[in-house]
């Protein structure tokens, strides 16, 4: 018999090779990295845009507050310690005390019912923060009621116009008087660049100081009041000075704040 014999064909046993191996981890590599960066790009864009809109409310917060309070201004001249003008420029950052008369959408007014006329302090902490404090009128502690209203604080200056002689004045030393336009500039963020421009508001007060027969306060005789060696513009008409001591009672005023008095300089920040 004959055996019939099966002819099969061998068995091929097919597979990638090295080189298709690499070549498709390197493709699929490619695309990882094209995803990666867009979504990083994604990430950065979103975080850049929430950053400046942080940015923007924070200032639009500060100089609300800031027109709020300053456009409220009382003076009220029989008692000048109560109700002094706390102003120091020279340092990095801008100091200012001074009492308003609050309107009840002032931030932090539900802790002080009843009671609208009360200092009102801004001033920048070593940490940047822009902080707001508040007290009432006669009782100045040493922990007033604060609120942060911004971090990182990149630029908090202020100038002062003097009417007599129609010019912006780089600080204000006379506490007893209030100037009757404050030009503020501010700014928050990390941005270092020198010509960034900032915010840059003028606040008009439409308060005058107020005498016990309820007049204006009558305007002192220049050349009798003495005036702070070096200050820019403050010979010639400039504005008054109180003296070189602090009254008996005021608020809490930053180190140095009477040594300082003629020694602040043009900001670059504002338009001259």
């Amino acid at each position: 018999m004959r055996s019939l014999r099966l002819n099969n064909p061998p068995f091929r046993a097919s597979a990638f090779t090295m080189i298709e191996v690499l070549l498709a981890i390197g493709i699929f590599g490619l695309v990882m990295v094209a995803i990666y960066s867009s979504w990083s790009s994604i990430l950065r864009g979103t975080r850049i845009g929430l950053t400046a809109a942080a940015e923007v409310q924070r200032t639009r917060v500060a100089i609300h507050a800031l027109e709020a309070s300053l456009s409220s201004t009382v003076m009220y001249a029989d008692n000048p310690k109560y109700y002094s003008f706390y102003a120091d420029t020279a340092g990095n950052y801008a100091f200012l005390s001074f009492v308003a008369r609050l309107p009840e959408s002032f931030p932090g007014s539900g802790l002080f019912a009843g009671q609208s006329l009360r200092r009102v302090t801004f001033e920048v902490d070593k940490e940047r923060n822009l902080l707001l404090s508040q007290s009432t009128l006669l009782d100045i502690s040493d922990h007033p009621y604060t609120i942060k209203l911004a971090p990182n604080t990149r630029v908090f200056a202020v100038e002062f116009f003097n009417q007599r002689r129609a010019e912006w004045l780089p600080e204000w030393i006379s506490t007893n008087q209030l100037p009757v336009m404050v030009r503020v500039a501010i700014d928050f963020g990390d941005k270092n660049v020198a010509n960034e421009p900032v915010t840059i508001r003028t606040i008009p007060l439409t308060a005058m100081a107020i005498t016990r027969v309820g007049g204006g306060m009558p305007t002192p005789n220049v050349a009798n009041v003495p005036q702070a060696p070096g200050a820019p513009g403050m010979n010639n008409g400039g504005v008054d000075v109180v003296g070189d001591e602090a009254p008996q009672w005021a608020p809490n005023l930053p180190g140095g704040f009477w040594d300082n008095r003629g020694n602040a300089q043009l900001n670059p920040v504002f338009p001259h």
